[in-house]
C-alpha cells in the first residue's frame, strides 16, 4: 500500500513508518513551542495510593490542580496486565492487509484506524490505533478467523477489571465535591451499572528522529475520566500553565510500575463547574516501540451532563450548558478545542 493511499483513509500501518529519513506529511515543526520538563520537585504529578486513608481528600486536590495523576494499590493483577500487553503486541503485529480487514468507516466506530484528529492538523501522526466500544467479537473473527476466543477472553476480563477501577475512582471524585454517598446515583455517572467504556489500544512504533514526529497531538479528552495504562513506557506529556515557578511547560508522565495514569475529561470538568482540570495532553514518540491503552468512561448516550446542582447555586453560576457525551463529541468533530466554549452558558452557539 503507498503513502499517498494511507493517507486517504486516515490510517498508518507500521510498514510505512520504516523510512530512513522521514516523509513531510509526519513532520511536525511546533513540538518545542514550550520548554519539555521532568516530573520533579514542583512539577511532580500525583502518586495516589488507592489504599490512603485520606483517598478523597487527595483525589480532589489532584484534579483541580493537576487535571492528571497516578494511582497506585489499583487491584488489578500483574499476571492480567501481562497477558493483556501480549494481545495488544499480537494485534498490533499483524500485517497491514489483515488489519484493514477491520477498518473504521468513522473516527469514532470500534475497529482499526489512526487517530481521531487528523483533519484538524496539517500533518499525520505517528501511530495506529484499534478501538473497542462494547465486544471485539465481530472484529477479532476477521483478523482471526480459527483463533479469535484468547483475544476476546483477555479483553473482556481486562475491561471488566478497568470498568470496576474507573467507577471507584469516579465515586470518589464526586465525594471530593461535596456529593454524598447518598447523592452519588442521582448524578449522570454515579450509578455503575449505566457507565458506559471506550477502549483504545494504541502503537507508536519506533522513530529514529523521534523530536520531528508526534503520537497524538494536543487535546483534551471529551470522557469524564480516562485511565492510561503504559506499559512500561513513557510518552505522555502534560500541559502545565505559567505559574510562579516556571512559564508554561510540558511535563513528561513518568511510566511507573504498577501503576495507571488518571486524566480529568471534558465532562467532568463540566460537572464540577470548571473545578476540575480538564488536562490538555499529548503523545510524543520515541526510538521503541510503545504500547498503550487508554480507556474512557462516561454517561449512557441519552444522559445529559451539566454542572452539579451543588456547585452551581447561589454562590457560583452554572458555566455550562448540559450536554450529552456523543452531543459533545459531535461539537468537538467540528470545533475541536473550542467545543467546551460552545457550551458555555453565554455562548451563541448552535449545534447544526
Amino acid at each position: 500500500m503507498s503513502l499517498h493511499e494511507t493517507r486517504k483513509i486516515k490510517i498508518h500501518q507500521p510498514e510505512n513508518f520504516q523510512f530512513d529519513s522521514i516523509p513531510d506529511t509526519h513532520v511536525w515543526v511546533n513540538l518545542h513551542d514550550h520548554p519539555t520538563v521532568e516530573p520533579v520537585g514542583p512539577d511532580t504529578i500525583p502518586v495516589i495510593d488507592l489504599n490512603d486513608p485520606k483517598l478523597i481528600e487527595k483525589i480532589g486536590k489532584a484534579c483541580e490542580g493537576w487535571g492528571v495523576f497516578l494511582i497506585s494499590n489499583h487491584g488489578i493483577e500483574p499476571k492480567l496486565l501481562n497477558q493483556f500487553c501480549s494481545q495488544m503486541h499480537r494485534l498490533f503485529a499483524l500485517p497491514a492487509d489483515v488489519k484493514l480487514k477491520v477498518a473504521k468507516a468513522d473516527a469514532l466506530d470500534a475497529g482499526y484506524g489512526g487517530d481521531p484528529f487528523s483533519r484538524f492538523f496539517p500533518k499525520y501522526t505517528w501511530s495506529e490505533a484499534f478501538t473497542i466500544l462494547d465486544s471485539p467479537l465481530e472484529q477479532a473473527k476477521k483478523l482471526w478467523p480459527d483463533d479469535y476466543s484468547s483475544f476476546c477472553e483477555i479483553m473482556e476480563e481486562y475491561n471488566k477489571a478497568i470498568n470496576s477501577l474507573g467507577c471507584r475512582l469516579i465515586h470518589a471524585m464526586l465525594l471530593s465535591l461535596g456529593v454524598s454517598e447518598e447523592e452519588l446515583y442521582q448524578t449522570p455517572v454515579g450509578d455503575s451499572s449505566k457507565v458506559k467504556t471506550a477502549m483504545h489500544l494504541n502503537s507508536y512504533p519506533a522513530c529514529t528522529n523521534p523530536d520531528r514526529v508526534l503520537g497524538l497531538p494536543p487535546h483534551t479528552d471529551s470522557a469524564c475520566v480516562a485511565i492510561l495504562y503504559q506499559n512500561g513506557v513513557s510518552g505522555l506529556q502534560v500541559l502545565r500553565c505559567k505559574d510562579d515557578i516556571a512559564p508554561t511547560r510540558w511535563v513528561t508522565v513518568p511510566a511507573v510500575r504498577n501503576t495507571f495514569v488518571v486524566n480529568i475529561g471534558d465532562l467532568m470538568h463540566v460537572m464540577s463547574n470548571g473545578r476540575f482540570h480538564n488536562v490538555l495532553h499529548r503523545v510524543t514518540i520515541s526510538k521503541i516501540n510503545r504500547l498503550s491503552c487508554a480507556c474512557f468512561f462516561g454517561p449512557q448516550a441519552d444522559v445529559k451532563v451539566g454542572p452539579l446542582s451543588k456547585l452551581a447555586g447561589l454562590e457560583q453560576s452554572p458555566l455550562y450548558r448540559p450536554v450529552t457525551w456523543p452531543g459533545l463529541k459531535k461539537i468537538r468533530s467540528v470545533l475541536h478545542d473550542k467545543a467546551l466554549q460552545a457550551i458555555k452558558i453565554d455562548s451563541n452557539y448552535i449545534e447544526g
